[in-house]
């Protein structure tokens, strides 16, 4: 047998072995789950805005349900950041905190985003700006915390 030969047949049986390994391996960590954010941004906001919006996405792909208590923004954004949902009441959209958090089922997802659920900047320091960044950093039960960065857009 070539050399050539040799290393294919080798390749094929490590493939034939190593790869179902591989395969259950990735089903366990996928199977244990995990809490991830995504697609964190906030709205850019006019020159003497006091308030603003963050928007995201918290995926939990682990068995257990969690609960997102709060969130908190460092004093140089705002002066204080809360969970906020839209609704209806009254025939008027208005905005209500969400002072006891908000559960998430595990396996689920939950969106916050323009018309429903957002995070609200109160007492902004300065003007969101378009390209700039800061941290946000969510409180779930248990004292899990998770820090993530905001990028501000220009949603107009």
């Amino acid at each position: 047998m070539r050399i050539s030969q040799k290393l294919f047949f080798i390749t094929l049986i490590f493939s034939l072995f190593a790869v179902p390994q591989f395969a259950n391996a990735h089903e366990h960590k996928k199977a244990k789950g995990k809490v991830s954010i995504e697609n964190v941004w906030a709205r850019a906001t006019f020159a003497l805005a006091k308030t603003g919006a963050v928007y995201l996405r918290i995926d939990n792909a682990s068995q257990s349900d969690i609960t997102l208590l709060s969130v908190r923004v460092d004093s140089s954004v705002a002066a204080e950041a809360q969970l906020h949902e839209t609704v209806m009441e009254d025939e008027m959209m208005q905005m209500r905190e969400l002072e006891s958090g908000i559960k998430i089922p595990a396996g689920t997802n939950l969106e916050f985003q323009p018309g429903g659920k957002h995070i609200m900047l109160m007492g902004l320091k300065e003007p969101l700006r378009a390209s700039d960044t800061f941290v946000l950093t969510l409180v779930f039960e248990n004292n899990k915390i998770m820090r993530v960065s905001v990028e501000i857009k220009d949603a107009r």
